[in-house]
């Protein structure tokens, strides 16, 4: 076998490994609100995401495979809890169709606030969120009142914290943070950060069980790890371009699970969206670590 050969399989398995993780973080909203519907708690659905997930950053820190720190805090607290919190609340008020790609303003958002991070400005970022915005108000139909302004704020409060997640991430990693370090060390302190906002009353229940499983496990620990592999083969921005499946598997199966269907209005709005995204996402990826939701 050519060396060619094996490196374009590496690449093909690499490209498969990305969309699989992408396509995983896209069911979260689905499974979520396929949980509220069959008597699940909502409050221990968000809350035992992070704290299940907790236990694979433990498994990692006796492994040898970084150490929490610093800025281990900063991205859970900061970031990650208000995620969690803002993204689940969305999806129980206005769907995981519409939740989802108003989390995927965040590339946008991250365009838009890079000198955070310390990363240049560019004048784009601003085309890029003015279309962004476009497609969000073609997407909340604000002439038909059809969704609730609450859950609307919450959608893109979790596309503002997604955005804040990345931005902490990046700006940990270039003051020295390892890559363990501002990921699954942070769940840990995310799961603290979301018990701070969130007291769910009594225990959980085995109804809730299954659902903060598959929440825990295939919606975060599985999808990082696959992540990781795909970013360790393939460069940043063919990653970054792909994890742009998440926001459309979350449409198709909230349409092929729940019912929930986008108008034509809604479905351009949803186009403009994720096309300002992937716009914003190829500019910044060369610098990016990689997609999580």
């Amino acid at each position: 076998m050519s060396r060619m050969t094996r490196v374009g399989r590496g690449a093909g398995s690499a490209v498969a490994e990305a969309l699989a993780a992408a396509m995983l973080w896209g069911s979260i909203g689905v499974v979520y609100r396929i949980g509220l519907l069959h008597g699940a708690h909502p409050e221990w659905l968000i809350l035992g995401r992070p704290a299940a997930a907790s236990v694979f950053s433990l498994a990692a820190l006796l492994a040898g495979w970084g150490r929490p720190g610093r800025w281990s805090a900063a991205v859970g607290l900061l970031g990650l809890a208000p995620l969690y919190v803002t993204y689940f609340l969305a999806v129980g008020l206005v769907g995981a169709a519409l939740a989802s790609v108003l989390l995927y303003t965040a590339p946008v958002w991250v365009s838009l606030l890079s000198p955070i991070a310390g990363d240049r400005f560019r004048g784009r970022s601003l085309l890029y969120a003015a279309a962004g915005l476009a497609g969000v108000a073609l997407l909340v139909e604000p002439w038909g009142s059809r969704y609730s302004p609450a859950g609307v704020a919450l959608g893109l409060a979790s596309g503002a914290s997604y955005a804040g997640y990345i931005l902490l991430a990046r700006l940990g990693q270039r003051r020295g943070a390892g890559p363990e370090e501002v990921s699954i060390h942070a769940f840990p302190f995310a799961a603290l950060g979301v018990a701070l906002v969130l007291r769910p009353e009594g225990a959980p229940g085995p109804v809730d069980a299954p659902y903060v499983l598959y929440l825990a496990v295939a919606g975060t620990i599985v999808p990082y790890l696959l992540s990781a592999r795909a970013l360790a083969r393939l460069e940043a921005a063919r990653v970054a371009v792909v994890s742009l499946v998440e926001p459309v598997t979350a449409v198709a199966l909230a349409w092929l699970l729940l019912g929930e269907r986008l108008s034509p209005p809604q479905l351009l709005g949803a186009s403009i969206v994720v096309a300002a995204a992937a716009a914003a996402t190829t500019m910044e990826a060369p610098r990016s670590c990689g997609g999580e939701a």
